[in-house]
């Protein structure tokens, strides 16, 4: 038996998160559906170096260059009556490649939940670079809706001291580093046992609202939540 918050007035309440959006997660409701997307569903340590370096746009950049070199190599055997030909192609090739490798390999990645009353199950699709993860969950296998924690400790203090040490000497620092990081989840509990994470966010970004809205759709099986007056 799922476990659940009874709220007196499921209707009223979801009209008012229909279409409710946060940084970090959307939830709205669609033709008999509670619709869940976020960006934010790994509860993992975060890499320094990724997070203050390598971002989506220098990873693409790196990509376009590479790109720019490869068009280079190919286009040297043009003649030089050609050569305002060739830098626009390499000009080309550099807005092309930065922009549809920003979009389609870089993507920033979205975990979608849909809730299907009329089916009866919920639908986990994580997005890839070509394709789609999807997962179908009968709500009879949900035990329960449920918020945890996961906390990540620095391991190595000796070498991130001395990291610090080093960028102090040079008059910067790494943001981030040595923290400990704090993640609130919102977790579907199976009845093997098993849980799915479907949101994970920072302390700060507690995901009451969509903990509610999951648990009282789940609990309601015969009200429609999309008619609202």
């Amino acid at each position: 038996m799922i476990q659940v918050i009874y709220l007196r007035d499921l209707e009223k309440w979801l009209s008012r998160v229909e279409k409710m959006n946060t940084k970090n997660y959307k939830l709205k409701t669609e033709n008999n559906r509670l619709i869940f997307t976020t960006s934010s569903f790994k509860a993992e340590k975060t890499s320094v170096l990724h997070s203050g370096v390598y971002s989506r746009e220098f990873s693409s950049i790196l990509f376009a260059s590479a790109a720019c070199i490869v068009t280079y190599i190919l286009t040297q055997s043009m003649s030089k009556e050609l050569v305002v030909i060739r830098y626009i192609i390499l000009v080309s090739v550099l807005i092309i490649a930065f922009l549809g490798s920003k979009k389609l390999i870089f993507k920033e990645r979205y975990l979608e939940a849909h809730f299907n009353r009329s089916e009866k199950k919920v639908n986990i699709i994580r997005s890839g670079i070509l394709t789609k993860k999807i997962e179908n969950i009968p709500f009879a296998n949900i035990k329960s809706v449920d918020l945890g924690s996961k906390k990540f400790v620095p391991e190595n203090i000796d070498g991130i001291n001395f990291v610090k040490r080093i960028s102090l000497q040079h008059g910067s620092s790494v943001p981030g580093l040595g923290d400990i990081e704090e993640y609130i989840t919102l977790s579907l509990r199976l009845t093997d046992g098993s849980e799915r994470i479907i949101y994970a966010g920072k302390i700060e970004e507690e995901p009451e609202i969509p903990l509610k809205a999951i648990r009282s759709f789940l609990e309601n099986p015969h009200v429609d939540s999309c008619q609202h007056k």
